[in-house]
């Protein structure tokens, strides 16, 4: 019994973590991106104007699928507590979301199940996989939502620059980087306990100003290899899934 408590609360703790995470990245896309603004090439890309363009279109968005993911060097050391490797699920336009977290614990695979519609979160953690509601103000994920004041807060991406134009998920994309500062990730992110700035990338859609991928270069914590990195890949963009609490 004392192992399945544990199990169970070391689950809940690396949802929390990497939870809030996610709405990070999710909110990155949103605002570190635009595209279309520009019909010219090269030079004539303005990186600015294309990230100005796509934080738009993104909060117009009926919905999308994403996978998040942790990529670490083959060097990095293994955690010994849970880690969360990837986060698969989908968000509309209501601010519901759905997703799979799988995560490790000494090298065992594992997933958590996670479901948040209106006011109540929902929790599927092992070994029971039943799941738990939570009301949204007690729950460790907290808010998800895309909101003007949060994407101020990535609006302050600074060192943009155009760095081509790319294919992504069948698509024409403009390639743009940046820097975001340690305290700008941290106002949304408690986990972040660095003062370093996280170089970014974001592939938006030429046509569309949508957001195709977004990758965050860095380590958050000390604890982590200098040379990790995340991702988050978007597609289905603009398709409302119907998200209901689980049965």
């Amino acid at each position: 019994m004392r192992v399945t408590t544990t199990i169970h609360n070391e689950a809940m703790k690396a949802l929390a973590r990497l939870a809030r995470l996610l709405p990070v990245v999710l909110l990155l896309v949103a605002v570190l991106t635009g595209a279309g603004a520009c019909n010219g090439g090269g030079e004539d890309v303005d990186p600015d104007a294309v990230l100005k363009q796509a934080s738009a279109a993104m909060k117009e968005v009926a919905g999308f699928h994403f996978v998040y993911e942790v990529h670490k060097p083959a060097s990095a050391k293994p955690g010994a507590g849970l880690e969360i490797a990837r986060i698969t699920g989908d968000v509309n336009s209501e601010g519901n979301m759905q997703a799979t977290i799988d995560v490790t614990q000494g090298g065992v695979p594992l997933q958590l199940g996670f479901v948040a519609v209106g006011d109540t979160h929902y929790i599927q953690a092992p070994p029971s996989q039943k799941w738990q509601s939570i009301p949204a103000d007690k729950s460790p994920v907290g808010s998800l939502s895309l909101s003007a004041g949060t994407i101020q807060i990535l609006d302050r991406i600074t060192d943009t620059a155009y760095e081509g134009t790319e294919g992504k998920g069948g698509t024409d994309t403009y390639h743009i980087s940046g820097m975001v500062a340690a305290q700008e990730v941290e106002a949304i992110v408690a986990m972040v306990n660095t003062k370093d700035s996280f170089p970014t990338d974001i592939w938006i859609g030429v046509e569309d100003s949508l957001v195709y991928e977004v990758d965050l270069h860095g380590a958050a914590t000390p604890d982590e290899d200098p040379d990790i990195w995340r991702s988050i890949v978007l597609s289905d963009l603009d398709t409302f899934v119907d998200i209901q609490p689980p049965q």
